[in-house]
């Protein structure tokens, strides 16, 4: 591509995503760039967009990210490893942007014509109608009714399920890109249960805060790298509140000792309403010049893309 080696591309990913797509019409591309002046770049992320891909450079190597229902987060954040400074969370009351539906245009295969496709909220459900503010769309590439219609549909969604949004500065301990989900919670909110490890003995671990437990408790657990586990049950321990007894795999932890660990692997506990409830989609990265980055990410929920 352009003249670049295929290792300055992450094929594997890119792949991978052509293989999780639910209909191959949704990677579907019919553009003809005329503008010799549209960088190599341009073209790419503009050919990425219409299979709701973004395209970014990571470490030298051009790769990828699709919107999409994610499994479980790319990393998970809490207290131990975010600051207090840029914190802030607003939530509109109203349909984002004052938007009040969605509109998707795409230039129709046969008779060549721009077609339109348009959702609006109505008393918080979705009817096909033309809104009287909608979010217009005018995606290069879309040649096809069923690509339109599901792009209209997922961003009309995002309107009702995603009015959260959240700014945060954090420690660069973890692997993160703009569309990542990434999992934290309100740090201000005192009955989030989190914190760090502080040692493990078989199933039993150890803990920087006292952990109360209510109803069914879901765990989730960071490795020395910073990646995250699984949700796994957790359980109170008859010995002290300072831990939880869970089923993780013996994955290797960071213990905080002052001098060779100073990230320690983090925890976060909850039921799963309260975790879902903690999930973001990273809508911007800044790095700062102290170790830390700046994140501006928005509320993510399975409902937008179901």
């Amino acid at each position: 591509m352009g003249g670049q080696p295929e290792s300055s591309i992450d094929l594997y990913r890119l792949y991978s995503i052509a293989e999780s797509l639910p209909d191959e019409r949704l990677g579907y591309f019919d553009y003809t760039f005329d503008d010799e002046n549209d960088s190599l770049g341009d073209r790419v992320q503009a050919i990425c967009n219409a299979a709701s891909v973004m395209a970014y450079w990571d470490d030298g190597v051009l790769t990828f990210t699709r919107d999409q229902k994610v499994d479980y987060p790319a990393a998970v954040f809490n207290r131990a490893n975010m600051k207090t400074d840029e914190y802030k969370i607003t939530y509109e009351a109203t349909l984002p942007g004052g938007y009040d539906g969605v509109q998707v245009s795409y230039v129709h295969p046969t008779t060549n014509n721009k077609t339109y496709i348009n959702y609006r909220v109505q008393n918080g459900a979705i009817v096909e109608q033309e809104a009287e503010n909608p979010n217009k769309l005018e995606i290069v590439g879309f040649r096809n009714e069923y690509q339109a219609r599901e792009r209209a549909l997922r961003e009309t969604k995002r309107l009702i399920y995603s009015r959260v949004k959240m700014n945060a500065k954090v420690f660069e301990d973890g692997i993160i890109q703009v569309g990542s989900v990434i999992q934290m919670p309100d740090i201000y909110d005192s009955n989030q249960q989190q914190g760090y490890i502080t040692g493990r003995a078989g199933n039993d671990f150890d803990t920087s805060e006292p952990i109360t437990f209510t109803g069914s408790m879901y765990v989730l657990v960071t490795d020395s790298l910073g990646n995250p586990t699984l949700r796994y049950p957790a359980t109170a321990r008859s010995d002290t509140k300072y831990g939880f007894t869970a089923a993780i795999p013996n994955i290797q932890l960071n213990i905080w000792n002052g001098d060779t660990v100073q990230l320690p692997s983090r925890y976060l506990i909850a039921t799963v309403d309260e975790l879902d409830s903690q999930l973001w989609t990273v809508n911007s990265i800044k790095p700062n010049t102290d170790n830390t980055v700046s994140l501006n990410v928005a509320e993510y929920s399975d409902a937008i893309y179901q």
